[in-house]
């Protein structure tokens, strides 16, 4: 299947609502972005909530999910706006941490990954994005990132008993260390196409 004939097949299938999870760095909101704009569907960002809450307590999102570690309203919150938003939409694109475990019916659901230091250069990289905490080096980078996957790990495992890094919760894992964003996305559509087009 070429990407052209998998963008047509998906453009006509409904119900469709992906799921687009993954490590941080590894270009979720870029992919999930690119494919809710080819598809013209919805995009529903969990990530762009939680940035969101976060600037408004001037906190980085690794201090913003350490807290929730005590409170968890924000993520309840989140995760209950997620199922709503999937019960409203047929079509649509979820972007979000956990989104694969709260969307209703998924058609798709993605997983991207990336080498954790990978990730680092690529935030040190998008330094000029203001969605993007500011810390200085690569190794705060890094350190953050990991500190911010612990609390994940910990906060969806207590909440609900999940694992929002596990591959096993997903229909197609895409690493995207080694390769651009456009091999990406051509890549992903391809996959999602074979496995979830009508």
């Amino acid at each position: 299947m070429t990407f052209d004939e998998a963008l047509t097949k998906l453009k006509e299938t409904s119900p469709l609502r992906i799921t687009v999870c993954g490590d941080i760095g590894a270009g979720k909101s870029t992919f999930a972005k690119r494919l809710a704009a080819a598809l013209d569907i919805p995009r529903f960002s969990g990530g762009g909530f939680m940035r969101e809450e976060a600037a408004k307590r001037g906190m980085t999102l690794a201090d913003f999910s350490r807290s929730q570690e005590e409170d968890d309203t924000v993520d309840r919150a989140m995760d209950a706006l997620v199922k709503e938003r999937s019960e409203e939409t047929g079509r649509g694109v979820f972007e979000g941490r956990v989104t694969w475990h709260f969307v209703v019916e998924p058609k798709i659901k993605v997983f991207l990954s990336v080498d954790p230091k990978i990730a680092a250069e690529r935030i040190l990289g998008d330094a000029d994005n203001p969605n993007r905490d500011k810390l200085g080096t690569l190794e705060e980078i890094m350190a953050d990132n990991a500190l911010r996957k612990d609390s994940e790990t910990t906060r969806y495992k207590n909440y609900y008993g999940i694992s929002a890094y596990d591959h096993d919760n997903f229909d197609i894992v895409v690493d995207t260390s080694e390769i651009n964003a456009d091999e990406v996305f051509e890549q992903a559509v391809i996959k999602i196409a074979k496995l979830g087009g009508s």
